[in-house]
């Protein structure tokens, strides 16, 4: 959920509204002034239009998802190409060289991006919850040459007469870039960049990383601090940097808001206690219903079987003889409805978890003996009170009299 202990920016940032600006130095340096991190660095934005080219097929392959056949060629022959090479949108992060150790590198080496004057460049990859790269044929390997064309402005023209009207149609839309230039970069590694220090959206074409340095000297300058982020040595130096934070962007209009380790650890929290809520009240339902059938049961068996005891009284069974032979069949009832659902538990358990496991990344299935043994005392109480409550009811009855109400 957050892959540092503090991240800093503006309400358009974690609200996923672009802007031309989100926090500024003088705010990164006010917080890192008032608070003790063991690590911090910022993370940029590329403010002017910026292009990377890739494979025709690569692109189609995120366009399709939300137009159709037709739809998506059109698409595709509106845009400019080169040969087999298309031109996709891109959005560019830069990072101080502080925080390429939050990047998980999934191929490759990014120590190149580290090193002075380098044309090197990392991929961002989507991986699944459990760290599976989705579609490997859908990136560029380690070692390979693409092109990211920065513009210092961009509009939209008609293709046909190169100037855009209110009735030119939506096909004949056209982009033109104004100070365009080509950058050729290496792919050095391709990379997992935590969401919650990336742009937080998604879009078309690929997402990328750079070191900062190697950003505004391709952009001219362009790159602009969009998040701050900081980890603490300690936890009395995170209270305190909670404490700290909380105060600065108390308010509907603050300026700044910030995602920590404690809001993610509430956030999880109350998620867990949703289940544990909806999980409590599915069992004490079926709890429920399993005692009143278990009471329905035994209750039906001795009302049925009231003929049987009134004969067995009949022929010299002794009250107290009755009463503990009734008492003994609850508790063997009790006891094997126990050993039942114990078998079950065994039986059914790790099904149900692996399916579970399936479904949430962090669930761990544990089997735990508990709940059977908590339900052994209600089990044998009710096994000995229901049968010791109806022969107290048939007894105010004499033999005779339960024998004509049998018959």
């Amino acid at each position: 959920m957050t892959c540092a202990d503090f991240i800093v920016s503006t309400p358009d940032y974690f609200r996923y509204n672009p802007a031309d600006e989100f926090i500024t130095p003088e705010q990164i340096e006010e917080i890192a002034a008032n608070t003790k991190a063991s690590l911090s660095g910022t993370g940029y934005a590329v403010r002017k239009p910026a292009y990377l080219w890739m494979t025709e097929d690569a692109l189609r392959q995120d366009y399709a998802r939300y137009e159709s056949a037709e739809q998506l060629d059109s698409h595709m022959s509106r845009l400019e190409h080169r040969g087999n090479m298309v031109m996709g949108d891109t959005r560019i992060e830069a990072l101080d060289n502080s925080l390429f150790d939050k990047l998980q590198v999934f191929d490759g080496d990014i120590s190149p991006m580290l090193e002075p004057d380098n044309n090197a460049i990392a991929i961002a990859v989507s991986l699944d919850d459990y760290g599976n790269l989705r579609n490997p044929e859908y990136y560029p390997k380690v070692g390979d040459t693409i092109t990211v064309t920065y513009a210092d402005d961009v509009k939209y023209i008609d293709s046909r007469t190169g100037e855009l009207t209110e009735v030119t149609p939506e096909e004949y839309f056209q982009e033109k870039l104004y100070g365009a230039r080509d950058v050729e970069y290496t792919v050095c590694a391709l990379v997992n960049l935590p969401n919650s220090m990336s742009y937080r959206y998604s879009g078309f074409g690929y997402d990328v990383v750079l070191s900062v340095d190697t950003a505004q000297r391709d952009s001219g300058g362009a790159a602009i601090p969009m998040l701050y982020l900081f980890d603490t040595a300690d936890e009395v130096d995170e209270a305190e940097a909670e404490q700290y934070l909380s105060k600065l962007t108390a308010g509907e209009f603050s300026p700044l808001m910030y995602e920590s380790k404690a809001t993610a650890r509430s956030e999880f929290a109350q998620f867990r206690q949703m289940f544990l809520l909806i999980g409590g009240i599915l069992c004490a339902i079926i709890g429920l219903v399993g005692l009143l059938n278990f009471f329905n049961a035994m209750m039906t068996g001795i009302l049925s079987r009231r003929r049987e005891f009134a004969v067995l009284q009949a022929v010299g069974m002794t009250n107290r003889q009755l009463k503990t032979m009734l008492i003994y069949e609850g508790l063997f009832y009790a006891m094997s409805s126990v050993a039942v659902a114990f078998i079950l538990s065994l039986a059914v358990g790790p099904l149900a978890g692996k399916m579970l496991g399936s479904m949430f990344w962090f669930f761990e299935y544990r089997f735990t003996i508990l709940p059977v043994l908590l339900t052994i005392p209600v089990f044998l109480l009710l096994g000995w009170l229901i049968p010791c409550m109806m022969y107290d009811n048939a007894a105010k009855c004499s033999v005779v009299e339960q024998l004509r109400d049998a018959q």
